[in-house]
């Protein structure tokens, strides 16, 4: 059973929800944070990722606990973070021309910030000192490595060096080290992942030493998400780049039952149907939760051992001897699989505190452009 402490969720007048819509907790996003930090042992280590979250007030809780640096993937988040005068902003993808474009312009209208990207191909590399000779900026770039997913990134071999040499000797371009995302590490064996991380990570740090060497400068590493925080926060002069953490799901809540994270996110749903016997029709559809992976995508709270047999945009159809319990507007919880896809379905979050509606916090960064145009 995943945790969920105290019923912070359950308010006194459930009549007050508006539904299907997302629940959140500032005292256990505020719990998750000191977690976070705790893990780290250094609050200048974390360089956490906001596309869980998406929202500027968390973005201020964290700055209020000291962290400056914060990673993102898309120029409506870039430019919500843009507002918050830290001292390094990442755009964790590799940008595109028109992206590049956006980036530098953003960039230029806040000096009082570092801003970086990603790179990991010499192609993608000329075109980017082109446009950063044109903006007439110096534009500061980390190598992404593939180290195993597969998804983006350069393979941690020989061509490493030369593109990072590359970087270097570029009049437009700034190297600032090495970045590692190992999302496809996802053993449900808190010792097992470590193992997996540390066998898979010897070949970057290897490669920090070569580039270091030989071209006599320093190179950072900014590496992992969340399944692998705590392996890679026992390294030393590693970032460390959690995003999940802030908000927890049932997914990684099974990847890593011991750790200190709690729920702080929950959907509230409600009963608009009873089509037949043993049925409960739920307004959790498509449209408010992550629906990527097979049925079931949510924990739902005191049916957990119930049968998800359909969902459609407006609907979920559940089977369950507890339905004859249940009358048409009844409220249910559940706990979403994946948070991140999961946040970007609601415009507002209902933020609870002391079992009551305190106020809605907007999903700032919802869009993947807010004022580019």
């Amino acid at each position: 059973m995943v945790k969920t402490e105290k019923p912070w969720y359950k308010i006194l007048n459930e009549d007050e929800i508006s539904s299907p819509g997302l629940l959140v907790s500032p005292l256990n996003i505020k719990s998750n944070i000191d977690e976070m930090i705790n893990i780290s042992g250094d609050v200048n280590r974390l360089w956490p990722h906001i596309k869980t979250h998406k929202m500027s007030v968390i973005i201020d809780l964290q700055k209020k606990s000291g962290i400056s640096r914060f990673k993102c993937s898309t120029i409506g988040e870039l430019e919500l973070l843009s507002r918050f005068n830290l001292s390094h902003v990442l755009l964790a993808i590799q940008p595109s021309t028109d992206k590049l474009k956006l980036f530098l312009e953003i960039q230029k209208n806040n000096p009082q910030t570092i801003f970086s990207t990603l790179v990991d191909n010499k192609y993608s590399l000329n075109i980017f000192s082109s446009l950063a000779e044109i903006h007439g900026l110096k534009l500061n770039l980390w190598v992404d490595i593939n180290n195993g997913m597969n998804r983006t990134g350069i393979l941690s071999g020989d061509k490493v060096f030369p593109l990072y040499k590359a970087i270097h000797e570029n009049t437009h371009i700034n190297p600032l080290g090495l970045h590692v995302y190992d999302g496809h590490i996802r053993n449900p064996s808190e010792q097992e992942r470590k193992v997996i991380s540390d066998a898979q990570f010897k070949p970057i740090l290897k490669l920090q030493k070569i580039i270091e060497t030989q071209l006599g400068i320093s190179v950072k590493i900014i590496a992992g998400g969340s399944p692998t925080f705590l392996a890679h926060s026992q390294r030393e002069n590693v970032f460390l780049s959690p995003g999940t953490t802030l908000l927890w799901d049932a997914g990684y809540d099974s990847l890593w039952p011991e750790s200190p994270f709690k729920i702080a996110a929950i959907l509230a749903t409600r009963v608009i149907s009873k089509p037949n016997k043993n049925l409960l029709c739920l307004d959790l559809g498509h449209k408010s939760i992550a629906s990527e992976m097979p049925l079931p995508r949510a924990i739902v709270l005191g049916l957990e051992k119930s049968n998800h047999i359909g969902q459609s945009e407006e609907h979920l159809v559940i089977e369950t001897k507890k339905a004859n319990q249940y009358e048409i507007g009844d409220i249910l919880y559940a706990i979403p699989y994946h948070i991140c896809p999961t946040v970007i379905k609601h415009n507002k979050v209902q933020v609870i505190e002391k079992n009551k509606i305190k106020e809605h916090w907007e999903v700032s960064a919802r869009d993947y452009l807010i004022n580019a145009f």
